[in-house]
């Protein structure tokens, strides 16, 4: 399993704009961070998030002219979420870091550099995380202490609980032993009066030891008074406890009773539910966990049934609170009698039942839940002198490895599907399927990866192209290169999957090197028509860092007797800078050929052109964040100005994407860029078929 801080943050953005969120994530990432991050500009946009998406950090700028940090402070309040606020200014002075954590920030963080943020928010996850761990503790402790205090109940040893050597709580089992009758008659009385007198000397330096560590064992064999005079021989045990929270020495008197029989019973009660039989829900979440883990490690897969009463507050009306129990013990009989073999049953809450099970058939554990939902239905329960008839919900989770982790979230998953199903008129069931949203990582990925398989080893896979057009009368044909993968009902698969998964998928290096090779006959059959077309090729990381791809290029274009003039290679600037070595060691390799050589969402790093004196690109892409609102962003219009004048200096062809409509299309004449991409001018297309000349001047 991962260690917290390796886990997914997500994260909330609050700023002006989408270029300084792009910032902050890709410098998180480059930092090993793995985020997911949403984006606001004001409080209705944080509200709706806060409501809508699980969160775990909010940065915020408190350069906002009319959202305060005070206002989102108090929208984290209101949400009822644990969620650590890290302000963001321009001028970290003192005086606004005191007012911002007075106003609930954590920490204040300059926005011109991302180093202390990268730290905090770190720091903040794995506070986060502590917490988290902290609370599910102190829910199992008090779990924990309510079945003690029940053991403790229906002890038949007697056990009495001692401060300063005053009884301050004792069991109906010590009480009897004495002769009382009530605690009261207890409280206040000293210990060392129920010893005989004989061996109270021996308690005393018994206990002093046992205050001071020194004694070699906790039990101690003493003879005490009963009420009608007589002695008792028994064995004392004493060990630390507290109760109340306050620190106390616990006793506990053996008789030679045999209490066999009572721990069974014991164990019996504390893992199951005494009106259904069943087995509790603490119980079954330490199963659940099992199964997840069970799992993740590709042992067997599992499923949650889970299985809620319809209108379970009119029924209680009805027939009240005892009928009810008769009502949740014909259910549970009802369970039981169709349980799918192996399957652990148990009641959940006061009108619902979980079912946990290792699946064999999907189709089976959905047809169970369709068949209790059924014989519930048909089922006459007899209440005393009435006779009712009721229905239920059902929803059926499904477990594997890449299902989350936690139990919490899967039962979570359960009881929302069954709920919408309640929502909807119940008497029904429904399967879990994660919408995008609700998705893991691993699941999204398993997804994909399903998906992409399926349309490679079916052929379903097209080159599209969009033209990369100069704005300064450079002459050429040039196309971005892009995939078209198709499902079976012949839908296209969407951007998502196309574009952001083949690298978590492992199929990023195998639809690469079917672009490139797509590419290559491109210029080829374009030659025979004396057409010279020159191809951009995005490239993955799991490329970058194939040590063989460079040869395989090499080889590819010496089979159609063409150089490598005509590719240009682009690679991401965050892999670039992560994988420095392959990248350059990439670059040198297609060099050989010829080939060129272009950096991508290029410009967001604090020192952007340090890369270029590593790897000497042909061409750069700006990052595609400075394209947002650019024909009203005058501090987006510099920046890219600023990227295309020094690339220009090193005689470097820049390029903009995103270019949409005719206002960011004119407002880039001016900033010297070189290339211009968008589907203003053209959408991605399967045809080579645009009019370079239409843009000249």
């Amino acid at each position: 399993m991962e260690n917290e801080t390796e886990k997914l943050i997500r994260l909330l953005i609050i700023d002006e704009g989408l270029h300084k969120a792009e910032q902050i994530t890709s410098a998180l990432r480059a930092a090993g961070v793995q985020v997911r991050a949403e984006f606001a500009e004001n409080s209705e946009d944080m509200a709706k998030i806060l409501k809508d998406k699980p969160l775990d950090l909010v940065v915020f700028s408190i350069d906002l002219p009319e959202f305060s940090l005070k206002q989102a402070s108090q929208l984290v309040g209101e949400s009822g979420r644990h969620v650590a606020v890290i302000a963001m200014t321009r001028d970290p002075t003192p005086e606004i870091i005191i007012k911002s954590i007075k106003q609930g920030a954590q920490d204040v963080v300059s926005s011109k550099t991302f180093d202390h943020l990268i730290l905090v928010t770190k720091r903040e996850a794995s506070s986060l995380s502590m917490w988290r761990k902290a609370m599910r503790t102190e829910l199992e402790l008090e779990e924990s202490e309510k079945r003690c205090q029940a053991l403790l109940t229906s002890s038949n040893d007697a056990v009495a609980y001692v401060h300063e050597g005053m009884h301050i709580y004792a069991n109906a089992a010590y009480m009897k032993l004495f002769g009382k009758t009530d605690i009261e008659e207890l409280e206040g009385t000293p210990i060392i009066d129920m010893v005989d007198p004989s061996e109270q000397d021996k308690l005393k330096v018994f206990l002093r030891s046992l205050s001071k560590n020194e004694n070699d064992s906790n039990e101690l064999k003493l003879k005490l008074l009963k009420d009608d005079g007589s002695n008792l021989e028994v064995k004392l045990e004493f060990s630390r406890a507290s109760y109340d929270s306050e620190p106390c020495t616990q006793i506990m008197i053996h008789t030679a009773a045999d209490t066999s029989d009572l721990v069974d019973q014991i164990d019996y009660l504390n893992q199951h539910d005494q009106i259904s039989g069943l087995f509790n829900r603490q119980n079954f979440m330490g199963k659940l966990k099992s199964s997840i883990t069970l799992a993740m490690n590709r042992v067997h897969q599992s499923a949650v049934v889970f299985i809620a009463i319809d209108n379970y507050q009119s029924v209680r009306d009805k027939i009240g609170i005892s009928g009810c129990d008769i009502l949740i013990a014909e259910i549970a009989k009802i369970l039981k009698e169709n349980a799918i073999d192996q399957q652990i049953i148990a009641r959940f809450s006061a009108s619902s039942y979980a079912c946990l099970g290792i699946i064999k058939k999907k189709s089976l554990v959905e047809k169970f839940a369709e068949d209790i939902i059924s014989k519930v239905e048909g089922h006459v329960f007899e209440i005393g002198t009435q006779s009712i008839s009721i229905t239920c919900s059902a929803s059926v989770c499904f477990i594997d490895q890449n299902s989350p982790d936690n139990a919490n979230e899967i039962v979570l998953r359960a009881e929302k599907t069954c709920t919408e199903v309640q929502a909807a008129g119940g008497n029904s069931s429904s399967t879990f399927i994660p919408k995008r949203e609700e998705m893991t990582v691993q699941e999204e990925v398993g997804v994909a990866a399903g998906l992409i398989k399926d349309a490679l080893t079916h052929n379903r896979v097209t080159g599209v192209y969009q033209p990369v057009v100069s704005i300064k009368a450079i002459g050429g044909e040039r196309y971005f290169s892009g995939l078209q993968l198709v499902e079976e009902d012949g839908n296209e698969i969407n951007y998502q999957i196309n574009q952001i998964f083949p690298d978590k998928t492992g199929t990023a290096k195998t639809l690469d090197r079917w672009m490139i090779l797509h590419a290559i006959k491109k210029i080829n059959e374009a030659r025979k028509k004396s057409r010279k077309i020159e191809f951009f090729v995005p490239l993955s990381v799991d490329s970058v860092l194939d040590s063989g791809l460079s040869d395989w290029v090499s080889d590819s274009l010496g089979k159609f007797k063409i150089t490598g003039e005509q590719l240009i290679f682009m690679v991401h600037e965050d892999c670039a800078v992560n994988h420095l070595k392959a990248t350059k060691a990439l670059f040198e390799g297609l060099k050989k050929s010829k080939c060129q050589f272009a950096l991508d969402n290029f410009g967001t790093g604090l020192n952007p052109f340090q890369l270029i004196k590593h790897i000497k690109a042909d061409y750069i892409r700006v990052n595609i964040a400075y394209m947002e609102d650019l024909s009203q962003n005058t501090e987006n219009q510099e920046s890219i100005r600023e990227l295309a004048t020094q690339a220009a200096s090193m005689k470097i062809h820049s390029i903009t994407p995103c270019v949409e409509d005719a206002a960011i299309l004119s407002v880039l004449w001016s900033l010297g860029i070189d290339f211009v991409q968008g589907s203003f001018l053209q959408e991605p297309n399967k045809l080579l078929n645009y009019d370079f000349s239409s843009m000249t001047g």
